[in-house]
Order: C-alpha cells, then structure tokens, then sequence
C-alpha cells in the first residue's frame, strides 16, 4: 500500500479522547436502537399468534375454504369448522416442518456439506415441535412473563456472546438494559391488547435515537449557507462556534425535556399511567431525554476537539 493510501492514524490527546467519547456514545445508541427494533418485532408477533389461536374465526380456514369451494367444495359452515379445527393446524405444522427442512438443507448447502435425507427429516420434526411448545408457551403463560423470558433470555446470550467478544462494555450495557426491560416487562397487563401501544412508544424512542445517530455521521440537517460568506482563514473558528451554538441548543432541549419528565409538574410526578400498557407516561419523553443527553455529550465532545485543534470544514457548519 502506497503511503498516500495509508490510513490515517488514530487520534491522540484530547482529539482521541472525543473520538472514544463519540464511539461510546453511538454504540449505546445502536444497542438501544436495535433493542427497539427487536421488542416491536417480537411483541407483534406475540399479538398476531395469540389472537389468532385464541380466536374462534379463522381468517385462514375462510381463505382454505374459498380455495377448496373452487374444486366444488360447499362453502357450508360445517365445512368450514372443519377446516378451522383440522385443516389448518395440519397446514402449519407442514408450513413448519418445511420450514425446518429448509433452514437444514440451505445451510448445509452453503457449507457445501453432505444432505443427508434423515437429518432434515430430523431438523423437520425439530423446527415444528419448536413451534408447537412456543405457541402453547404464548397462549398459557402470561403475556408478562413470556416477555420477560424472551427480554431476559436474549440479554443473556448477547451478554455472553459480548463477554466472550472481550466487550465489557457491552456486556455491562446489556445487563443494564435487561434489568430496566425486565422491570417494565412485570408492568404489562394480560393479554396482548397493549402491543400496538408499546410499538409506538419504541418507535419514539427509535425516531430520537435515530436522529441522534444522523448526528454522529453528519447526516442531519446542516445550515452551511452563510459560512461560505466567511473568509478562509475564519471558517476554523466559524465551525468551532458553531458547534457550541448546536452544543448549547442541545443542552437546552434537553433542559427541557428534563423539565417535561422530571419537573414539579412533570410526567414523573403526574403518574400517568399509559392505558394499554400500564406504563408510566413519562417512559414516552424520556426517549428525548435520553437522545438530547447523547447529543449534548457528542457535540460538546466535538467542540472542545474544533477549538483546541481548529481545521477546515469539510461539508460546512453543522448547526
């Protein structure tokens, strides 16, 4: 590698110290963010698999039966019982013993390993008694602790897969956010009626810590029209104060969202509790919070580095 195309090496000082700082903050952004992102994902899925065992219409048994009334079939009420009660449990346990089978031969066939008929026969058989203890799992255990199984259960092996990894950090983050989900989890009421809710308090939280994420690649909104009226030599100066200007909004946005949660007349003190989810409210506004705090560490981090080591803008001033 030519020396021009080396990379450059790492900053030192207080340019490295910010540098940490930045990267610290991000990762704790990408865990949370992708928490979130896993927690809608899992509970709607809870939602869709226990209403529709639960439930005594079948959307599916209606669909089997305008299939099976194209090959003359009685679009008759008995008819439809039948597929409800043997039709469509046999149509997924094949969906999921096919889904078992796949799963065995694409990965075999990737590691150009032999496919030997038993074992995906086996892994069959495996994936649908997979399926059958967890929707029994879901539909006999209480919404709150089969969150908090899967909460707990998954912190658990990423914590080990970090610790194993030498990411102390990680680990430490994750025992800390399955302690927090898990105290929420105990909160839920029965059923699943609160899932709907609980997306749209995570897709908050993803909507701030996504923005606050935009911020560490400099992919959020940035006002560079009057530094290109700036002389040369001044721009250094002209993006070192405009990052206190954005470091100073931050922490006043987050002065505010603090009042909003914390204050005398707060969330916090108000006790309200979210109807669906029993949840207290204020789990909602301390997504801004949380992601303002961030911001206000990442652009104060940045604006000591822009007034000890001043440069060049390279895309203008991001404020």
């Amino acid at each position: 590698m030519d020396a021009a195309e080396a990379p450059a090496p790492p900053p030192t000082g207080l340019a490295g110290l910010a540098r940490r700082l930045d990267d610290g903050v991000l990762k704790i952004e990408q865990l949370l963010v992708t928490l979130a992102a896993l927690v809608m994902t899992t509970t709607v899925t809870l939602d869709i698999v226990f209403r529709s065992f639960v439930s005594d219409e079948s959307i599916l048994a209606r669909k089997l039966l305008t299939v099976a009334s194209w090959f003359g079939l009685t679009k008759t009420e008995e008819n439809y019982v039948i597929l409800r009660d043997y039709g469509t449990p046999a149509l997924l346990a094949l969906l999921a013993f096919l889904c078992g089978w796949a799963m065995f031969t694409s990965a075999r066939k990737r590691s150009q390993r032999p496919r030997p008929v038993g074992l995906a026969l086996a892994w069959g058989a495996f994936v649908l008694a997979l399926s059958w203890g967890l929707v029994q799992f879901v539909l006999h255990v209480p919404s709150r602790w089969v969150c908090f199984t899967f909460l707990v259960g998954g912190a658990l092996a990423y914590g080990v897969y970090a610790a194993m990894h030498r990411d102390v950090f990680g680990a430490l983050l994750t025992g800390l956010v399955a302690a927090a989900g898990g105290w929420l989890c105990l909160k839920l009421p029965e059923g699943y009626i609160w899932s709907q809710e609980l997306s749209l308090i995570l897709l908050a939280w993803m909507a701030f810590l996504g923005g606050s994420m935009a911020t560490r690649f400099e992919k959020h909104i940035q006002v560079d029209a009057l530094s290109k009226l700036v002389p040369g030599k001044l721009r250094p100066w002209t993006r070192a104060l405009g990052l206190a200007v954005t470091t100073a909004f931050c922490v006043y946005m987050t002065l505010l969202c603090y009042e909003q949660v914390f204050g005398p007349k707060g969330d916090f003190a108000s006790g309200e509790i979210r109807p669906a989810t029993g949840l207290p409210a204020w789990v909602i506004v301390m997504a801004a919070l949380v992601a303002f705090i961030l911001m206000s560490v990442r652009f104060l981090a940045r604006t000591v580095d822009a007034f000890v080591h001043p440069k060049q803008p390279e895309v203008g001033v991001p404020h």
